[in-house]
């Protein structure tokens, strides 16, 4: 099994069902504002930080209740089936993770972030990409409630001219 399959079983690729609020009209919420943003992204420098420290509980509390985690070739997964699988990924040596987002966007209490991930799997160098929704909680704290991952292939060699 390829080490960024297990990841991505770890690194969740998660579908939400929040509540759909339709805005009044002219009242859309406003774009998040770059201190939020930064506390945003702050959940995925947590998220690295706990999986370094091999500590499940820390890495599932980053997640909603109603998380969905999406590995490449994968069903969805429950954030219950997710702890299992971030366990395993521990307990076979993954470490050294980085998350580096590249795009993050939010409105109201949604938000998105896209980048990529580093780890070691074994020893050898392993790299990810990943986009993950978040939302905020009535506890004010930002959680995950998708993600989603798979490695990064080469781009595919040009066809031959016959």
């Amino acid at each position: 099994m390829r080490a960024s399959f297990i990841l991505g079983l770890v690194l969740v690729a998660v579908a939400c069902t929040a509540k759909i609020e339709t805005p009044a009209a002219g009242s859309a919420p406003a774009a998040l504002s770059t201190a939020e943003l930064d506390t945003v992204k702050a959940v995925d420098a947590a998220f690295a930080a706990a999986m370094n420290a091999k500590d499940t509980a820390a890495v599932l509390s980053m997640y909603a209740d109603d998380t969905r985690l999406m590995p490449p070739d994968s069903p969805v997964l429950d954030k219950a089936s997710a702890g299992k699988l971030i366990a395993g990924l521990l307990a076979a040596n993954a470490s050294d993770f980085v998350l580096t987002p590249t795009t993050a966007y939010g409105s109201g209490d949604l938000a998105y972030i896209v980048g990529s991930v580093s780890y070691k799997m074994n020893g050898a160098s392993e790299t990810d990409k990943y986009a993950e929704v978040l939302r905020k909680g009535a506890d004010g704290k930002w959680r995950y409630v998708v993600d989603m991952f798979s490695g990064i292939a080469p781009p595919p060699a040009a066809p031959t001219k016959k």
